[in-house]
């Protein structure tokens, strides 16, 4: 069995990863789990990794502020997947997404000629920093567990070599099917909601940085201010750590203290966020699990602004402009009384994508030109275009 080296640099990567850390533990594969990033800010707790894994830490928060400072961190984060990778030398390492705190573990494994096996490649997102920096970690892999047809035909559309590619699912969706479930009145008094009713409608949202646009906090102005002219009980989790976090952070934060029907987590963890989706009657704002989650829960989602432009996505999610107007048009569409479950959305997988994406990686490199990778042109479309 081969000695895996899993990379995680936060917290809703641990919820995308678990599957896969366990079918490699239970297929005996000896686990290595590197936990860079956001970790460095703050780390979950201990037990919500397999204890059969061994882990390692180092590098740097990209801090959600300056660029300067994100780029300094990435340094940081190089030099300790470096040193990371010499201490475990691993048979092969596996990468996942699209992150700024991703990108230099994955390029500190090329000096090592260390196979790299990447999660969710192909996918497109082309309002954030993050789509170039996903298709420059598929160029840098050997192998790709990707979550759909169309993000296998964008990975071929890069040139990768179609037996390198492995139509997977989106292992999330494994986290979510099989968290144990709360019963509505248990979920909202963990959240802080004991004082509303079991019946009344909730909304879940998460905003991110919009990086690739002239103005990154546009989506998370819009969505406040049209919250705040339809009050009703919301959670709010945090923006992750990219360049502009940080500030949309602090707005969340100070807009949450001034409204006693808003309740703010800075993440809500692998058993409420399954949950989360269970019970929120909708979801607002740009994140990919509005995109991948959300609607395999039959969740309806309104995508605020283009960080998730190009994304395939189906009838549940509704994609507005990043204006207050905008926003609380599809809010006001659903109605005031709590809108019905859309069907659930496969288009990302069916919840069993750990055992194949361990699948992938414990199986023998038979194939003689593994490392040596060849450019192969195919006339297919990416992602929703194709």
């Amino acid at each position: 069995m081969p000695r895996v080296l899993s990379v995680s640099s936060s917290r809703a990567d641990v919820g995308i990863l678990l599957p896969v850390w366990r079918a490699l533990l239970d297929a005996g594969s000896e686990l290595h789990i590197f936990l860079t990033g956001m970790h460095e800010a703050a780390a979950p707790e201990p037990d919500v990794f397999p204890p059969e894994a061994r882990l390692h830490r180092g590098g740097a928060d990209l801090g959600g502020g300056a660029a300067r400072l994100a780029a300094t961190a990435m340094a940081a984060i190089t030099a300790a997947a470096a040193r990371v990778i010499e201490e475990v030398a691993p048979d092969i390492m596996l990468v996942v997404g699209d992150r700024l705190d991703m990108m230099p573990v994955a390029v500190a494994a090329v000096p090592f000629n260390l196979p790299l096996a990447h999660l969710h490649g192909g996918e497109i997102t082309e309002s954030a920093l993050d789509d170039r920096l996903r298709h420059s970690i598929t160029k840098l892999a050997h192998l790709h567990c990707v979550s759909s047809d169309g993000a296998r035909r964008c990975v071929l559309a890069l040139g990768e070599e179609d037996w390198r590619i492995h139509v997977t699912g989106a292992p999330g969706l494994d986290t979510l099917r099989a968290a144990p479930p709360m019963g509505r009145r248990e979920f909202l008094d963990a959240v802080g909601f004991a004082h509303i009713a079991e019946d009344a409608p909730l909304r879940l949202v998460t905003v991110h940085p919009e990086t690739n646009s002239a103005r990154e906090s546009a989506p998370l102005e819009a969505v406040l201010a049209a919250l705040a002219k339809r009050p009703a009980p919301t959670l709010i989790t945090a923006p992750n750590s990219d360049p502009g976090g940080h500030a949309m952070r602090t707005a969340v934060e100070d807009f949450a203290a001034r409204q006693s029907w808003v309740r703010f987590h800075d993440t809500l963890g692998s058993r409420l966020y399954p949950n989360a989706l269970r019970h929120a009657d909708v979801m607002i704002g740009n994140s990919s699990s509005g995109i991948i989650e959300a609607p395999f829960a039959g969740l309806p989602v309104i995508d605020v602004g283009n960080r998730q432009k190009g994304r395939e996505r189906g009838k549940a999610v509704r994609t507005v402009p990043s204006t207050p107007d905008a926003v609380v048009a599809a809010l006001d569409s659903l109605g005031s009384e709590r809108p019905p479950r859309e069907q659930a959305d496969f288009r990302y997988g069916d919840g069993h994508a750990g055992p194949r994406v361990a699948r992938v990686l414990v199986e023998p490199f038979r194939h003689a030109g593994f490392l040596a990778k060849r450019h192969s042109i195919f006339a297919i479309g990416c992602g929703s275009r194709g």
